[in-house]
C-alpha cells in the first residue's frame, strides 16, 4: 500500500491537463464526445484518489519501493492517458494504450495513420503527453510538492536522475521545469517566424524539447521549410543535453555547458554525418540535401526525438545501421533523452583504452579510471557494463520477435531500438495493422527503456515473488 499510495497520487497530477483538454475540445473542436472522453477519466482519477487520500503518507521509502512507484506510476499513467483515444472512438484499447505509452515515454511511434484528420484537441493531447513525459512524471509530481520529504530523493533517483543543482531536489526540479517552459516558448516563436502555423509551432516545440517526435502533419517535419528543419536540429539537440548544462549556460558558465557528454555528442554527430552524407550523395541526393538529411536524422536518432524529413524505409541497410547505433547511444544523462546515455557510451569506449593501458603497465602501477576531472569507481564501471548488457539483451529479444514475424534483421533492430531508446523513428513497421504481439513488445520496450529497465524488473520480480 505504501508504494501504491504514491502511484495513485502521481496520476492525479495529469487531471488538470485532462480538464484543460476537455474544455479545449469544446472550444476548438466543438465536440462534446471528445470533451467527455477527457473529462470522464479525470473524474475517475479523482474518485480513486478519494479512496486513499485520507491515508497518512509514509515518511520514508526504500529505494526498492521508489523503483516500484516509478514503474507502476508510468504504467498506470499510460493506461489512463490512452482512455480518451478509445472513448472518442479513434483507437482500439490496445492501440490507445500504445499511443499513450509512446507519448508519456516521449517515444513518438504512433498508431495514427492520418494525423492531419485528427481534431486539434487529440493532437494537443499527444503533444502534451510527450511534453509531460519528457521531463518525467515523477519530476512533475515533485515540482508541485510544497515541503521537503525523505521520500523525495529516492523517487527522484528512481526515474533515472541524479543531478542536483539546487540545495533541495524539489528546487532543482522546479528550475528544470522553468528552463523547459522557457525553451518551449522560445522555439515555438522561432518555428512560427520560420513559417509554421502557431498551433503547429507550439506542438512541435513541445515534442522536440521532449525528444518525443509526435508531429501534427503526416510527413513530420518535411511539411515545413528546410530552414525550420535546420532550426529543429538545435531544438532536438537542446532536448538531448542535460538540464545541468542548460542551468550552467543560463548562469553564464559557457565552459561548464560543454560537458564531456556535449563534446561526445558533437563528435558522434560529426563522425556519423561524414559516414552517412557521402553515401546519400552516391545514391543521387545533392550535397545540401544529403547534409541536411544526414545531420537531421542523426541528431533526431541520437537525442531520441524521432522527427524525420524523408521516408526512412527507402534507406539502405548501411544508413539504417548508422541510425540504429545512434538510437542505442542516446542523449545526455539528465536530459529528456533515453537509451544508453552518452556518459555510458564514453565510459565503455574509454574502458577499452584503459584496459589496454592497465595490461601494459607494471602490476604495481595504480591507474585510475579517469575521464576529464571525474574518477570512476570500479562499482560505477561495473554498473555501466551490466546496464549496457541488459539493454542490448532486451533489444535482441525484441528484434528476434519481429524477425519471427518475417521482418529483416536490419528493420527489426531499427524498430525495436527506436522503441527501447524512446526515439520514434520507423521504417514503416509500426502501424495499426501490425500483429498484437508486436504492439505489446514495443509497448514493453518503451516502458523498459524510459525507466532504464531495472525499476520495471524489480517491480515484476516483487509481483511474481508474491
Amino acid at each position: 500500500m505504501r508504494a501504491w499510495y504514491f502511484v495513485l497520487k502521481l496520476t492525479t497530477y495529469i487531471t488538470p491537463f485532462m480538464i484543460f483538454e476537455s474544455a479545449y475540445a469544446l472550444i476548438a473542436d466543438k465536440n462534446v464526445i471528445i470533451s467527455l472522453s477527457f473529462l470522464f477519466p479525470a473524474i475517475w482519477i479523482l474518485f480513486i484518489w478519494t479512496l486513499v487520500m485520507n491515508e497518512k503518507p509514509p515518511e520514508k521509502l526504500t529505494l526498492r519501493e521508489s523503483f516500484k512507484i516509478a514503474a507502476g506510476g508510468w504504467l498506470l499513467m499510460s493506461f489512463i492517458g490512452g482512455i480518451p483515444y478509445f472513448l472518442s472512438g479513434y483507437l482500439s484499447p490496445l492501440d490507445a494504450w500504445f499511443e499513450s505509452m509512446s507519448g508519456f515515454t516521449a517515444t513518438g511511434l504512433t498508431m495514427f495513420t492520418d494525423v492531419e484528420s485528427l481534431p486539434r484537441s487529440i493532437l494537443l493531447w499527444r503533444s502534451l503527453t510527450e511534453w509531460i513525459g519528457g521531463v518525467g512524471v515523477i519530476a512533475l509530481f515533485l515540482s508541485v510538492m510544497y515541503r521537503t520529504s525523505r521520500v523525495v530523493q529516492n523517487l527522484y533517483f528512481a526515474e533515472g536522475r541524479s543531478d542536483k543543482t539546487e540545495p533541495t531536489i524539489i528546487g532543482t526540479v522546479r528550475k528544470i521545469w522553468l528552463i523547459y517552459v522557457f525553451y518551449t516558448f522560445f522555439f515555438a516563436f522561432i518555428f512560427f517566424l520560420l513559417g509554421a502555423p502557431i498551433f503547429d509551432s507550439i506542438n512541435i516545440a513541445m515534442t522536440a524539447l521532449a525528444t518525443g517526435g509526435f508531429a501534427v502533419t503526416n510527413n513530420s517535419i518535411a511539411a515545413y521549410s528546410p530552414w525550420l528543419a535546420f532550426a529543429m536540429i538545435f531544438a532536438m539537440a537542446f532536448g538531448g543535453i542535460s538540464f545541468v548544462s542548460h542551468i550552467n549556460l543560463f548562469k553564464g558558465r559557457i565552459r561548464d555547458f560543454f560537458t564531456i557528454e556535449v563534446k561526445a555528442m558533437l563528435v558522434i554527430v560529426s563522425i556519423f554525418i561524414l559516414m552517412m552524407a557521402p553515401h546519400l550523395m552516391l545514391k543521387g541526393v545533392d550535397f545540401w540535401s544529403a547534409l541536411l538529411q544526414s545531420s537531421f536524422h542523426i541528431v533526431s536518432a541520437l537525442t531520441g526525438t524521432g522527427f524525420d524529413i524523408s521516408d526512412l524505409s527507402t534507406l539502405s541497410d548501411y544508413d539504417k545501421t548508422i541510425l540504429t547505433i545512434s538510437m542505442i547511444f542516446g542523449g545526455a544523462y539528465g536530459s529528456t533523452a533515453s537509451a544508453l546515455k552518452l556518459i555510458r557510451v564514453v565510459v565503455l569506449f574509454y574502458g577499452i583504452f584503459w584496459y589496454i593501458k592497465v595490461r601494459l603497465a607494471p602490476r604495481s602501477a595504480i591507474i585510475p579510471f579517469k575521464i576529464g576531472k571525474k574518477v570512476f569507481e570500479p562499482a560505477e564501471v561495473r554498473d555501466v557494463s551490466i546496464y549496457t548488457t541488459t539493454y542490448l539483451f532486451f533489444l535482441l529479444v525484441g528484434a528476434t520477435v519481429f524477425m519471427l514475424y518475417g521482418h529483416s534483421l536490419a528493420d527489426s533492430l531499427f524498430e525495436v531500438a527506436s522503441a527501447e531508446g524512446n526515439v520514434g523513428l520507423s521504417v514503416g513497421i509500426t502501424s495499426p495493422l501490425m500483429p498484437w504481439v508486436e504492439k505489446v513488445v514495443l509497448i514493453l520496450e518503451m516502458w523498459f527503456g524510459r525507466l532504464e529497465i531495472f525499476p520495471v524488473l524489480l517491480m515484476l520480480a516483487d509481483f511474481f515473488k508474491k
